[in-house]
């Protein structure tokens, strides 16, 4: 249809478009009309969804009063804040009281001093140096493990050697029985020395006095008698006391085999297999539950009660089990497939008759058993062996076959003729043979049967020296059962997946923190490793501290381990970089994860080879990714995937190694190289072409900036290369003597610090632990350099005396490696800033701070909801304009129903029945005001009746406030909810009947529109036939 194109009628000069505006304005007003109170409905609707809104963060305010934490917020106080701070974490409720805590020491981390060399050049001897942390064959044992498990009751002890003299020995602060030597050796008054024989302690006195050598308790305390030194009164140089150490039925089993513990199946799967004389079904038991040696007693007692009998043998040091069914068949104790229970219960082939008679599970109280050194995996059968000293005495009978501990060897020699002392070395990771004669034949020491017991021991020896050192025996530290927890000098690891790539590219993820199968123990992670797709075998390495990796692709890539998340690879120490040696006639990578940090003391020459990449840009890593590498020839190419292909890689050589071996595969011209200033990898274009050298990242990768490869391309003799320098420090290749071995250390990131030390005469080397803590104690053992260390700060733990340190018994020793004590008194965590002479009082008190804090934002939010109730309610008599809920009965509803609580007596709630009483109250306004201080006073008065008053479920304030908001604005049909369905419903009638409206007002403006235009053709044709008429001209007649 046509339309008017012009708002004037072009005939007759109408305002046309004016006139149909005019006419649809006065017949559009009933639409206007339904327009405006749709508007206004929906205004309204708006202003009912702000209210329910503030309802609803006024009921989240009310449901924090509802929390036991508001009311039973705690508070501390220190009385000496420089020495000691406490403070509650959150959601932890301490009982309230005054506690006694005296700090004894503060954490220490462990610091050695070398010998003096005269200058930082000085040689220092060929051979080598390494360092470890723990390993020591003669670490005490905790007196919390003594008696029984029944511990020591820590106070003092009065000794009087044979010539009289008499000293008071304070032990109340004695972790380990190395304190309790320590502590009686230091003491100069007396000339007694105690040391430790097997499972007791032995007291020496070298004084030459003729009395007795006495041990008084002090103050009525049990300490000595706890010790085995109770009632000691004799007229003898030497006294053993009573055994103190024995296996119990709390014995954890981590405890067990040197602490290397017990690995059990998982629950449901069986670990020993018992086969009985009488020939009857073997017996399969699971111990998967088991945590304690008593818990795997009773297990093996259950499994068929009358049968088999399992206890701790009378020594207190293995396993017995014994056969009760009377058959005269063999009795046998296996592991089930996939365990190794039977072995490390030491209860495997010792059947005599129809008794199993185990190996010892124990060492004593400070010793190392026999079937942990060399790595866990012991010595064959030790025999007799012959010693002759060097003033020419033999002894050829010395019988080691039934030693079980490192100290019954040294015992059996130190009880031989010849004339020499047997002792743990300086190192404590083996033991030393001595020569007392002075004599100048040959020290000889040597088998005296088949065996191989000097060689298995490290003392073979036949040569005029005064002594033979064993060197290390390998103590196991690390064992399938070592729990991850334990890693970490106690601080355990984070799980997360790791990643193992074999030198054929091929990388496998291993998850060890899948939801119920999260990885616990070694072995678990060992098995991961071993059910992957690589090409790997996982196992415990030949020095017993860590786990070896073994690749079996026989590729030409590089073997790498790394976490994808969590730091489990890390914490296990195979994240550094593979190394190759034979094994079977075959070159074969392996990555060791060993504890032993070994440097050879003649070749300190560093390059930045070693260096990882995870250590690069100062310790900051590199993001591992893809990029390509193009020579100059522009169409050669290679990519270097650090997540895929080249997983593996985790040092600077191997990522050199890796460039140049895919360059030299895809025939591009580019050669990888450590750049000549030692601080970056070099790339050198050989292709000659006349495009550029360039390296480009993948995916928008940062790896290429990270290895600064981003940089310009220099050109020198039309030889194009890119230089990453600045990513690591330069190597040692400048350094010499203590300089270079300092930097040698430092460069293993090994947990230490090293530097060197001028004392105003000599040089010094300055080794120190980079954590606090006796975990962190370090094993250095010097070989065969010109080294020896003193040690002039210890690796402690802090201690922590809690109770009454002045009477025996009276107290509890806690530690902790770095001051940090989490929840030490009922939830309250502390924390030591210095030592103590006195106990420091700490106060746990109620707090109001969060009552009143929570209350206040009640109060805030309560006065929200009034603000907008007096926004939507208001009216302005100036101009008669009123809020958008004004008159309504919701508005009134939602002020006069949450007045009346608030403003209500509550019945049946404790001593406080109403809000005024506990400092809430509603203003003339009709806000609610809180008096801060008279809550404070009503809580401290009665915090009972405070809680119960907001909290009881029927009755209380959160109860009465909550049923009232529900049904003014709950979700079910409450108040607000009704009106705004009844409100949308009319919305949504109304704009059904608007667009009615439209429709119809479109079709009468249509209708006018082309009425006029009907006019306009009306009044043109009227025009064109007058126009007709009048051109007429009249003819004249013929």
């Amino acid at each position: 249809m046509g339309r008017i194109t012009s708002n004037v009628g072009l005939i007759t000069g109408l305002p046309i478009t004016d006139t149909v505006d005019q006419l649809m304005a006065v017949a559009g007003q009933p639409r206007d009309t339904l327009a405006s109170r749709t508007q206004g409905l929906q205004s309204q609707q708006f202003a009912l969804n702000t209210l329910g809104t503030r309802l609803a963060s006024f009921q989240f305010s009310v449901n924090k009063l509802d929390s036991l934490d508001v009311y039973n917020a705690r508070q501390t106080t220190s009385s000496n804040e420089d020495v000691l701070t406490a403070s509650v974490p959150t959601g932890v409720t301490p009982p309230i009281g005054e506690f006694l805590i005296q700090p004894v020491r503060v954490a220490s981390t462990q610091q050695l001093i070398s010998s003096q060399f005269e200058s930082l050049e000085s040689d220092f001897g060929t051979g080598t140096f390494s360092f470890q942390f723990g390993g020591f064959v003669d670490k005490g044992v905790s007196l919390d493990s003594l008696n029984g498990g029944a511990g020591v009751q820590r106070g003092k002890i009065k000794i009087t050697d044979r010539s009289g003299e008499d000293a008071v020995v304070d032990l109340s602060f004695a972790q380990s029985i190395d304190d309790v030597v320590d502590a009686i050796n230091a003491d100069t008054t007396i000339d007694v020395t105690a040391s430790v024989s097997g499972d007791a302690l032995t007291l020496t006195d070298s004084s030459g006095g003729g009395g007795n050598l006495t041990v008084q308790e002090v103050a009525g305390g049990t300490t000595a008698a706890n010790l085995g030194l109770g009632g000691i009164e004799i007229a003898a140089d030497t006294i053993t006391g009573n055994d103190i150490f024995t296996l119990y039925d709390n014995a954890k089993l981590t405890s067990l085999n040197d602490n290397n513990g017990v690995r059990l199946s998982a629950e449901g799967a069986n670990d020993l297999e018992i086969t009985l004389t009488d020939g009857s079904a073997t017996l399969n038991i699971d111990l998967g539950t088991a945590t304690t040696l008593g818990e795997v007693v009773d297990l093996i007692n259950a499994a068929s009660p009358g049968d088999v009998s399992a206890a701790i043998a009378a020594d207190g040091n293995r396993l017995e089990i014994t056969d009760l069914t009377g058959g005269g068949g063999a009795f046998v104790i296996e592991s089930s497939e996939g365990s190794s229970a039977a072995e490390d219960l030491g209860i495997v082939n010792n059947a005599v008759g129809a008794t199993v008679s185990g190996e010892r599970l124990v060492s004593g109280l400070a010793g190392t058993l026999l079937s942990t050194l060399n790595a866990g995996s012991g010595f064959d059968t030790l025999g007799t062996i012959s010693i002759t000293d060097r003033d020419g005495t033999v002894d050829n009978s010395i019988d080691l076959s039934t030693a079980e501990t490192l100290s019954d060897v040294v015992d059996a020699i130190n009880n031989s003729t010849a004339d020499v002392t047997a002792s743990v070395n300086s190192a404590r990771n083996g033991i030393s043979i001595v020569d007392n004669t002075g004599g100048v034949g040959n020290l000889t020491i040597a088998n005296a049967d088949g065996s191989t017991s000097v060689e298995s021991l490290g003392i073979q020896v036949d040569d005029a020296v005064d002594s033979v050192n064993s060197g290390t025996l390998n103590r196991q530290t690390l064992s399938e059962a070592t729990l991850l927890s334990s890693l970490n000098g106690g601080e355990g690891v984070k799980l997360g997946d790791i990643r193992v790539t074999d030198s054929d590219g091929v990388a496998s993820a291993a998850d060890l923190n899948g939801a119920g199968n999260e990885a616990v123990t070694v072995g678990d992670v060992i098995d991961a490793i071993n059910s992957l797709a690589a090409s790997v075998t996982a196992r415990i390495n030949d020095t017993g501290d860590g786990i070896v990796v073994v690749d079996e692709a026989g590729g030409v890539g590089s073997l790498g381990i790394s976490d994808i998340s969590g730091n489990i690879a890390q914490s296990l120490r195979l994240t550094g970089g593979s190394e190759t040696i034979d094994i079977n006639g075959t070159d074969t990578q392996v990555i060791d994860g060993t504890a032993v940090q070994t440097i050879d003391v003649s070749n300190l020459t560093s390059t930045g080879e070693s260096v990882l990449l995870s250590d690069l840009n100062g310790g900051a890593g590199i993001t591992r990714g893809t990029f390509t590498i193009a020579d100059s020839n522009g169409g050669n190419v290679i990519a270097i995937n650090l997540n895929g292909s080249e997983a593996g890689v985790s040092t600077v050589g191997d990522l050199v190694d890796a460039i140049n071996q895919k360059a030299s595969d895809f025939n591009v011209g580019v050669t990888a190289s450590i750049n000549e200033a030692g601080t970056g990898i070099k790339l050198t274009d050989n292709a000659g072409g006349s495009g550029d050298l360039t390296v480009t990242a993948i995916n928008e990768s940062s790896v290429v900036e990270d290895l600064k490869l981003d940089g310009k391309v220099s050109t020198s003799g039309n030889v194009q290369t890119i230089n990453g320098a600045g990513t690591f420090a330069a190597g040692t290749s400048a350094q010499s003597g203590l300089d270079a071995l300092a930097a040698r250390i430092n460069d293993l990131n090994a947990g230490v610090t090293a530097s060197t030390v001028f004392d105003g005469v000599g040089y010094r080397l300055s080794i120190v632990a980079d954590k606090s803590g006796a975990a962190n104690e370090l094993l250095i053992d010097n070989g065969e350099t010109t080294f020896s260390f003193t040690e002039i700060a210890k690796a402690e733990d802090a201690l922590l005396a809690y109770g009454n340190v002045t009477v025996p018994g009276g107290s509890v020793l806690i530690s902790s490696a770095d001051n940090k004590f989490e929840g030490v008194i009922g939830g309250v965590d502390v924390t030591v800033k210095a030592a103590s002479d006195t106990p420091i009082v700490v106060s746990v008190a109620s707090s109001d701070t969060k009552l009143v804090d929570t209350v206040q934002d009640l109060v805030d939010a309560y006065n929200a909801v009034r603000d907008d109730l007096d926004t939507f309610t208001d009216f302005n008599a100036d101009d008669l304009s009123t809020g958008l809920l004004f008159g309504t009965n919701e508005a009134l509803q939602v002020d006069t129903r949450l007045s009346q609580v608030l403003t209500q007596r509550f019945f049946g709630v404790g001593d406080f029945q109403s809000l005024e009483e506990v400092g809430l109250a509603v203003n003339s306004e009709g806000k609610l005001e809180l008096d801060s201080a008279k809550l404070r006073e009503a809580f401290s008065d009665d915090p009972s009746s405070i809680r119960e008053l907001f909290t009881n479920a029927e009755s209380g304030v959160v109860a009465k406030l909550t049923t009232e908001v529900e049904r003014l604005a709950g979700d079910d049909s409450s108040l607000l909810d009704r009106r705004n369905d009844t409100l949308q419903l009319t919305i949504d009638s109304n704009n059904l009947r608007l667009e009615d409206f439209d429709a119809s007002l479109e079709r009468q403006r249509e209708r006018l529109l082309l009425e006029f235009f009907q006019l306009e053709q009306i009044i043109s044709n009227l025009q064109q036939g007058q126009q007709a008429l009048a051109s007429l001209q009249p003819i004249a007649p013929l």
